[in-house]
């Protein structure tokens, strides 16, 4: 009889040791193929769970890269305009924010526009416990503050331009930032 190994073992072969074995011929070539089948069903085994395994891994990676990929909701972003208005009571001008008072929602993402609509003066505006500050605007000059309202409170909005006019002291506005 040939011997037996796993490159060439056959069904056939094996069925014929196995009914051999059966009938009490062979019991050694009965055993060995037992073996050899118990061996190669491991190895079957092993290779599926690895195959398993690599698909898992495989649509891991997918779904991952399909979340990366999906556009997440962002924080809302606000428009605002502020205009630097002098405004005329009694012969006097008074220089104003308007709105003088702004709401806000915190995580919101604000795009403020401030614009100096004083015909003769220079104004600005800043905010100095957020940062934030256009600088000097010439009248009829505009400039975009752009920032995360990522902390809740009220903050006190200034004209940045100091000796801007005789009332630069009184040039005071809020921003208020809820939630």
């Amino acid at each position: 009889m040939a011997s037996v190994t796993l490159s060439n073992l056959r069904v056939p072969a094996s069925e014929h040791l196995k009914s051999m074995a059966v009938r009490g011929r062979n019991r050694s070539n009965a055993e060995v193929i037992v073996k050899l089948q118990n061996a190669l069903t491991k190895r079957k085994s092993n290779r599926g769970i690895l195959i398993g395994l690599i698909i898992l891994v495989l649509i891991l990676t997918g779904a991952y890269g399909y979340y990366q990929s999906t556009p997440h909701p962002q924080a809302q972003a606000k428009t605002l305009n502020i205009d630097i208005r002098a405004v005329m009571q009694n012969g006097v001008a008074h220089h104003v924010f308007d709105p003088g008072t702004i709401t806000v929602r915190r995580s919101d993402y604000i795009v403020m526009t401030v614009t100096n609509t004083d015909p003769q003066d220079v104004h600005g505006i800043t905010i100095p416990d957020l940062i934030l500050n256009t600088g000097p605007l010439a009248p009829g000059q505009s400039t975009k503050l752009e920032f995360n309202a990522d902390t809740a409170g009220t903050f006190t909005m200034l004209c940045s331009v100091p000796g801007c006019a005789d009332d630069h002291a009184q040039m005071i506005g809020q921003l208020i930032v809820t939630g």
